[in-house]
């Protein structure tokens, strides 16, 4: 999940860099600002709206897990495996399986985990969900 504070650190960076773009041009500047700006404003943004959205005007369902997709990603010298919670449900406007992907996590939630999720989402907006992972015992982000 997006907090504000993401989305604060993200254009406060976007800002130093536009500045130092400013004043010590150089294309490596410029260019890391056009990214850094497009992921804010493209993927960031967009995201936290439609968490805003789901917990504003979404309906809590219970989803049926599906799996845990497990990958391994290097990272500096080690390798980290990273988990998510795949969770299905019919869509009522489409009457087709929506499905539902959990934030990547680095501790294996299978043993905490049921059959089912909760998941508030915005049929609306099916993008636009939130699953609740607070039976976890540890932290997600």
């Amino acid at each position: 999940m997006i907090s504000l504070t993401t989305l604060v650190i993200a254009a406060t960076f976007t800002v130093l860099l536009l500045l130092i773009s400013i004043f010590m041009p150089n294309p490596i500047t410029w260019l890391m600002t056009l990214i850094l700006g497009a992921v804010t404003a493209l993927i960031l943004w967009p995201q936290y709206q439609g968490q805003q959205q789901a917990k504003q005007s979404g309906t809590e369902i219970t989803a049926a897990v599906q799996e845990v997709r497990q990958w391994t990603q290097k990272s500096g010298e080690h390798y980290i495996d990273k988990y998510e919670i795949l969770a299905v449900a019919p869509n009522p406007n489409t009457s087709q399986m929506q499905t539902f992907v959990s934030p990547p996590m680095t501790t294996d939630p299978s043993p905490y985990l049921g059959s089912t999720v909760k998941v508030t989402v915005d049929w609306q907006n099916p993008k636009a969900y939130i699953m609740d992972l607070s039976f976890l015992p540890f932290p997600v982000h």
